[in-house]
């Protein structure tokens, strides 16, 4: 039993660790960096080409919420530098949707992420 409950101890120990580098990785891009942008970020790496209103309601934010975040994780940062880590195109098929893919920094970013997690 006690060797049960210290291995336990140990996985959870690992995994917090894990979650502790994504966070000091995450910090290091910004140390402002939302939780927010981090969510958006991995829903657009889970399907790219992933609509505005699509990202909205995966996040449960309204369409405004999700545009200014997907503002700043392009080329439109209001306040600061813009993170360049999305790409906004007009879809071929339908003039007013937009979708969302990642530039080379947003793979670049969720590589090493994705190398922290395997670690």
């Amino acid at each position: 039993m006690a060797a049960a409950l210290e291995r336990t101890r140990s996985k959870n120990q690992t995994a917090l660790q894990v979650f502790l580098d994504l966070l000091t990785h995450i910090q290091k891009l910004d140390s402002e960096f939302p939780l927010q942008y981090s969510l958006a970020l991995t829903h657009i790496a889970l399907e790219e080409g992933l609509s505005l209103t699509s990202l909205a309601e995966r996040m449960d934010v309204s369409l405004s919420t999700a545009s200014r975040i997907v503002g700043a994780l392009s080329n439109f940062r209001p306040n600061g530098q813009p993170y360049n880590m999305i790409d906004i195109r007009v879809a071929a098929d339908e003039r007013r949707r937009k979708e969302l893919f990642l530039t080379p920094r947003g793979k670049s970013f969720l590589q090493r992420i994705g190398k922290i997690i395997e670690s």
